[in-house]
């Protein structure tokens, strides 16, 4: 697929903005699902827009898609076939924006047939008269696996070498054996077990003491970072300072006597470098193969470890309010105009370059970075969760305390607690003693944030993110609420403050929802 040929080249006369933004998603679906169903959200959402000012309604700036959506649906805009279309293009690229699983390519097909059904209607319902749209048609994948030339030629000259051996007449069962065993090598020489992926052919073989490294063609010229060899890494520092070993095509075919390049280095060195090469090799083996299957997403490596990099995790600022136990690393990084996690090297460990950064606060950033990835997708399933609770017209629960029974009712998490808030302290029972502790959203108190508590911060030290306030009645103290929760995290949690003091409690709402 080209630039001149592209299948939704046909809205153009209608917008030539939303004609290049959905060949840039016809162009990523095989190249990173990830990508195609992250922006396809943001494509359908100005569709929305564009829907809302042709019919004159009114606009609401803090609304979001989901907002939008509703409000088009309430007002009769919207026929089922195209609200569940949207609903579904806004789902999928909710969870690509937050979930770091792998995305497939039958994902993006799903929303780019979705994403059909849409743009079919805004032309038919908004567009010119004389517009006309043509039947779907799925996009055509390019998938090529090119090889370098010289790895080409090693690849065939390896072969040529194989369909040489096989002309030759084998009689005897040592020959045979012989055979076998040379098929065995040229396979492995051509990547066989690498899937045939480019790159993965060995280019050459570096050597010690009788042990042998195989290095693939796509490391030729690979640059030796320091700081990935953690018992060499002054050591080559050293011989990069000589203009020795730099790159891969820089060590010589035998690592012995490496050490004489610099003083003060024994052939212990050249032992312990020849290791840490053979796992380095096998590393980058790793994130190769990882690059290749899931291509188009965004990784941070460190050490065998990886992890990948959303959008919503991008978006993170480098603070000292986010990153705790490493100031002196975000204020330099800060200094270098590196503000948000996107903005990092994927290979963290040159952030120990850093004045007084060692390995260890490297290591403390990528924990917190796995940490607040794994946060980011429980918000994802959060969000995707409240689209179901939304539902309910009202939220309600029924308690009994001695012989008296109550629905505690409100129209959102905030009305429905304040609502339970002012029955607790109606009924004499010791609210603020709980709300001293902190109340800790969910059914159990395992999570790290707080539904109600004294101050507006949450048992990890970050701060509420959406905010209600309670001023008791009967002591005035200002409790805060945490108000970005679910409907359903909200019902369980305050049935949890009211089991714990006395109240028998029932959600009908919630009953056999997990079934």
């Amino acid at each position: 697929m080209d630039n001149q040929s592209y299948f939704y080249q046909f809205i153009e006369p209608i917008s030539k903005e939303l004609a290049l933004v959905a060949r840039e998603l016809e162009n990523s679906i095989f190249t990173s699902p990830r990508t195609m169903l992250t922006h396809a959200r943001v494509f359908v959402e100005n569709i929305l827009q564009q829907v809302i000012r042709a019919e004159l309604l009114p606009e609401e700036p803090r609304a979001n898609f989901k907002d939008q959506l509703d409000m088009l649906n309430d007002k009769g805009y919207l026929i089922p076939e195209i609200r569940d279309a949207l609903h579904f293009v806004r789902q999928s690229g909710n969870q690509a924006a937050h979930n770091s699983r792998m995305f497939r390519y039958s994902e993006a097909l799903l929303s780019w047939e979705a994403l059909y059904k849409i743009v079919r209607w805004y032309v038919e319902v908004y567009g010119p008269v004389d517009a006309s749209v043509p039947d779907y048609q799925d996009p055509s994948p390019r998938m090529e696996k090119r090889y370098d030339m010289t790895e080409l030629e090693i690849r065939l000259r390896s072969l040529e070498e194989l369909l040489s051996n096989s002309v030759q007449v084998l009689t005897t069962e040592t020959a045979q054996a012989e055979a076998a065993a040379s098929v065995e090598r040229i396979e492995e020489a051509v990547s066989i077990g690498e899937k045939g992926n480019p790159g993965f052919t060995t280019i050459r073989t570096i050597s010690l003491n009788g042990r042998q490294l195989e290095v693939p063609y796509f490391l030729r010229d690979a640059f030796l970072l320091p700081q990935r060899f953690d018992k060499s890494e002054t050591f080559l520092i050293r011989l990069g300072a000589e203009q020795q070993a730099r790159i891969m095509s820089e060590l010589p075919k035998n690592l012995a006597g490496l050490h004489k390049h610099v003083k003060r280095y024994s052939e212990k060195n050249d032992e312990i470098f020849f290791e840490e090469l053979r796992t380095f090799i096998e590393e980058e083996k790793i994130r190769r193969k990882l690059s290749l299957e899931r291509q188009g997403e965004l990784f941070f490596f460190y050490k065998d470890d990886h992890l990948v990099v959303t959008e919503e995790l991008a978006k993170v600022p480098l603070t000292t309010a986010e990153f705790s136990g490493i100031p002196g690393l975000v204020r330099q990084l800060n200094e270098d105009q590196i503000d948000t996690v996107g903005q990092l090297p994927k290979e963290l460990v040159i952030l120990a370059k850093y004045e007084n950064v060692g390995i260890g606060t490297v290591e403390k950033l990528f924990e917190q970075l796995k940490q607040k990835a794994s946060e980011k997708t429980v918000t994802e399933v959060e969000d995707s969760n409240r689209t179901s609770y939304k539902k309910w017209e009202s939220l309600y629960i029924n308690v009994k305390l001695g012989k008296g029974n109550t629905v505690i009712r409100g129209e959102s998490v905030p009305a429905l607690w304040k609502e339970g808030l002012n029955w607790i302290e109606d009924h004499n029972l010791p609210l603020h003693r709980i709300i001293e502790e902190g109340v800790v959203l969910g059914s159990t108190d395992s999570g790290k944030r707080f539904a109600i508590a004294l101050e507006p911060v949450h048992k990890d030290k970050r701060n509420f993110t959406q905010m209600h306030t309670y001023k008791s009645k009967r002591t005035g103290t200002t409790y805060y609420l945490e108000t970005k929760i679910n409907p359903k995290s909200g019902l369980e949690t305050l049935a949890k403050l009211l089991t714990r003091l006395g109240v028998e409690v029932k959600i009908p709402l919630l009953e056999g929802l997990d079934d």
